[in-house]
């Protein structure tokens, strides 16, 4: 695993019980610096979360935040009275798997009522997760602040059969995309009981959030028989460098990309989010070179930054490291009312989108595209485009949708 230096380290009650768990949090205490674990109950691990880590806003321009990990486990046997006796009890555990609740969750962007209140396109889906909190300090997230880490795995893999009786229909599903899962591996064992769990379900398939880091080299001998796809978060040079502290270099990810293909996964890729930095036009033309001379990634998914105004760029965001350009629209934008996730306007977006359709069509035009969150105004904009690869606000492929499973899984016989 990825080393971090941690600010304290906290075993839920029951972890060191378990001889399953307890190795487990062995394994990944060699890799974490810190003070030593505290065993806490559900009244201590409130109110550290409500003292300490209920002012958490986003990472800015400071990598030096030293996250509070949490061992936690998952309460899949909790009455829904046990349930509701703890979460009234103790509030602060209600929300990011805080009280071991959750894990196979449904993902309600893109359904009919969220397409209603936000433009938005985006496809509903199921989703696995385990780990909430992350080793790097992107400028623009906040989950460095804690780590919250579920331990049982092996129950947890144990009930998805039963869980995926439940979405029949659904093909591809996604983990972990509240952390760049691979930091913690192979230590911590999740990826090679999904991979494995996946490779033995005809046309079914994981998704492997990857996302900003090249460490990979523990993935290239696991069974996975073409149904886990790996997905990546890439970057240009200076936006990795400058604005997502501790993660893997623009040419470190791609490396990671070549060997995982080579290993014969499913390769894919998210531009997001696109920040407009100076010279973004240059990097990303030359990240998109690099990107195919190496790798033949079967989809790509494009989202710009989201979600930050223009008192929030400047908090979180060194201006002059910015194109000129995107602050000035930006600080002229700033109180006007905005469509959901449109904070940076259609303006700007779309001439960041312009250079990218340009550039993939020059580099690789067989390679389909999709947005991710974007409003329908602007996927009908580039309807032709998309029109190419059988794409549409209707069906789409991307990298998460719960139909966008490889061929490599679909080609089997369900």
């Amino acid at each position: 695993m990825k080393p971090f230096v941690a600010s304290k380290v906290l075993m839920v009650e029951g972890i060191e019980d378990d001889p399953v768990t307890k190795a487990r949090a062995e394994r990944l205490l060699t890799g974490i610096e810190g003070p030593k674990p505290v065993t806490v109950d559900d009244a201590e691990l409130a109110r550290v979360i409500r003292e300490e880590l209920s002012a958490r806003g986003h990472h800015g321009m400071h990598a030096d935040i030293e996250p509070v990990v949490i061992f936690n486990r998952y309460r899949l046997d909790d009455s829904e009275e046990e349930k509701t006796r703890r979460i009234e009890a103790y509030p602060e555990l209600a929300g990011s798997k805080l009280g071991g609740y959750g894990g196979f969750d449904w993902r309600k962007s893109g359904g009919a009522a969220y397409r209603r209140e936000t433009g938005a396109v985006c496809q509903p889906a199921w989703a696995i997760h385990s780990i909430v909190g992350c080793h790097f300090r992107c400028a623009y997230c906040n989950l460095g602040h804690y780590m919250n880490i579920m331990m049982n795995l092996e129950e947890f893999v144990g009930r998805l059969d039963g869980w995926l009786s439940w979405c029949p229909a659904q093909k591809l599903f996604q983990y972990d995309n509240y952390t760049d899962a691979v930091c913690f591996e192979p230590e911590y064992g999740m990826a090679k009981l999904l991979i494995e769990y996946f490779a033995q379900k005809p046309g079914k398939a994981l998704e492997y959030y990857v996302g900003k880091s090249g460490y990979v080299d523990f993935l290239l001998d696991y069974d996975h028989r073409g149904h886990t796809v790996c997905c990546w978060s890439l970057s240009p040079s200076s936006q990795a460098a400058d604005f997502e502290y501790l993660s893997d270099s623009t040419e470190e990810r791609v490396e990671g990309m070549r060997k995982c293909q080579e290993a014969g996964y499913p390769v894919r890729v998210r531009l997001s989010p696109m920040v407009p930095v100076k010279g973004w036009r240059e990097e990303t033309r030359a990240m998109l070179e690099l990107l195919f001379d190496n790798v033949s990634p079967d989809i790509m998914t494009i989202e710009t930054l989201r979600f930050l105004e223009y008192d929030q760029l400047a908090k979180s965001f060194d201006l002059s490291k910015l194109d000129d350009e995107f602050v000035a629209v930006m600080k002229e934008a700033a109180g006007k009312p905005v469509d959901f996730g449109c904070q940076i306007p259609d303006s700007y977006r779309i001439k960041m989108y312009d250079h990218i359709f340009a550039e993939l069509e020059r580099l690789s035009p067989d390679t389909p595209m999709a947005f991710c969150r974007e409003q329908k105004r602007v996927w009908d904009r580039y309807a032709d485009i998309f029109a190419r690869h059988g794409q549409n606000t209707a069906r789409y492929m991307c990298n998460c949708g719960p139909h966008c499973a490889p061929a490599t899984a679909l080609a089997e016989p369900a």
